[in-house]
């Protein structure tokens, strides 16, 4: 018995609506792309394999612009894997009936639209289906599911276009393009000619299969395409909050533009954004730029090395492009301050801070000169005078904290102080007791 291609689109259109379920057999409760043809098929008494990449190989092969309702058509959407990997129902009129992927259900889409066409492998018609033509099927021997089909149909201009997914008007926009196609009408040429010569042209050799696709897309379908840039601008805006660059309106258009005909990743957007880190107008950084910046900062205080406003911007910049990393930055700052403080090197080589090591100085100098601990850092004079004395060979030799502390009592300041006071108090009762005039 043969069942018509109508038929085996009406069964197929029962199914519109159900989710797609990856391994699945119903057309109730869920299928996936080559799990729906099977069971359509089954329906009418056609028992076809399970997979995509089996059923390729069945009946005869029908040429794009021979399909009939009920012919199936295949696809390659997996680049990274050759063959087919997905199959979908002709339904007439350029549209075809499919279970797409997870997440999404059983439904209609069309044969033109350019993300199909660039993907399409073949078309077959089914033995038992009304049009199937035994001649055919031997003629055609089965088509291998590593290659696409390579009849000799003749196209018009705009089904030679259309057969790699591009419009009409595209190829008017390309003055290259276009004289390809005229030479391919006027000779006559086959789809596989066609596509061998395309691809061996300047603007495919130019351009990536993604800005190819974009450029596509402008042409054929610019609210698309208008859409895309617009979700890509926000996302962009959004992306430069987050790493604190500052964009004018072209260049966060511009990075939309790369993202949509480039197909930029995030790690070359940050590098695009990491360009634009800058001040605000409260001379602070903003996003990951700005929580870089205080760690480096803060870093290089309690190291004891002074950095300017302007390494701190470049360096937070370099980290938000992925040029360096936090322990780079902070590996050379640790080389600054063993080449600042060279008597230091082993305890700084071990993970001490030279804020660590001077503590004492810094205690003792509060203390002595009776000022707030706070108020005393690694650069006060004293302190780094300390830090940094050497001895007699010029070899790096730190003050002990006894010499240290009889330098701070010889500043001037030190003799205004409540201790200079109380000490001098109890030396001269000392002297006065030693005298015996007091007891």
């Amino acid at each position: 018995m043969t069942v018509t291609g109508q038929q085996i689109v009406d069964k197929a259109r029962s199914a519109l609506g159900v989710n797609y379920v990856w391994g699945g057999n119903s057309l109730t409760s869920g299928v996936d792309c080559s799990g729906l043809v099977q069971q359509v098929y089954a329906a009418f008494g056609i028992q076809l394999p399970r997979v995509t990449y089996d059923q390729i190989n069945q009946g005869a092969n029908v040429p794009v612009d021979r399909l009939q309702p009920g012919d199936l058509v295949f696809f390659d959407t997996d680049r990274s894997t050759k063959g087919p990997d997905h199959v979908g129902i002709y339904i007439g009129n350029g549209q075809f009936i499919h279970a797409p992927k997870p997440g999404d259900s059983v439904k209609i889409s069309s044969l033109t639209d350019s993300y199909y066409m660039s993907r399409f492998m073949a078309g077959r018609r089914m033995a038992g289906v009304a049009g199937y033509s035994e001649g055919d099927a031997l003629a055609s021997g089965g088509l291998s599911p590593t290659q696409p089909d390579t009849s000799q149909t003749r196209l018009s201009p705009e089904e030679l276009a259309g057969e790699y997914g591009m419009s009409y008007s595209f190829f008017k926009s390309q003055p290259e393009l276009m004289k390809l196609l005229k030479q391919a009408t006027a000779e006559t040429w086959t789809a596989d000619r066609f596509t061998a010569a395309l691809k061996n042209t300047k603007w495919w050799k130019d351009n990536s299969s993604t800005a190819r696709q974009a450029q596509v897309l402008a042409k054929t379908d610019p609210a698309t395409y208008k859409a895309n840039l617009a979700a890509a601008q926000a996302a962009a805006s959004q992306a430069a909050v987050k790493a604190g660059a500052i964009l004018s309106a072209k260049q966060l258009q511009r990075l939309a533009y790369n993202i949509v005909t480039y197909g930029w990743d995030d790690t070359q957007v940050n590098n695009y954004l990491g360009q634009y880190v800058n001040f605000t107008k409260d001379h602070t950084l903003g996003g990951q730029a700005g929580q870089a910046a205080q760690q480096i900062r803060s870093y290089a205080y309690d190291q004891g090395i002074k950095i300017s406003d302007q390494t701190v911007k470049n360096n937070a910049a370099y980290l938000v492009r992925g040029i360096t990393s936090m322990q780079d930055i902070q590996n050379g700052l640790l080389q600054q301050a063993i080449s600042s403080y060279p008597g230091f090197t082993q305890q700084l080589q071990a993970g001490a801070t030279m804020r660590d090591i001077a503590q004492p100085y810094i205690q003792m100098t509060a203390q002595e000169l009776e000022l707030p601990e706070s108020d005393i850092t690694v650069w006060h004079p004293k302190v780094q005078a300390a830090l940094n004395q050497a001895d007699a060979k010029g070899q790096p030799s730190p003050m002990s904290l006894t010499d240290f502390r009889s330098v701070l009592r010889s500043d001037p300041s030190w003799r205004k102080t409540q201790n200079a006071q109380d000490q001098t108090m109890a030396i001269g009762r000392q002297v006065l007791q030693q005298m015996g005039l007091v007891s």
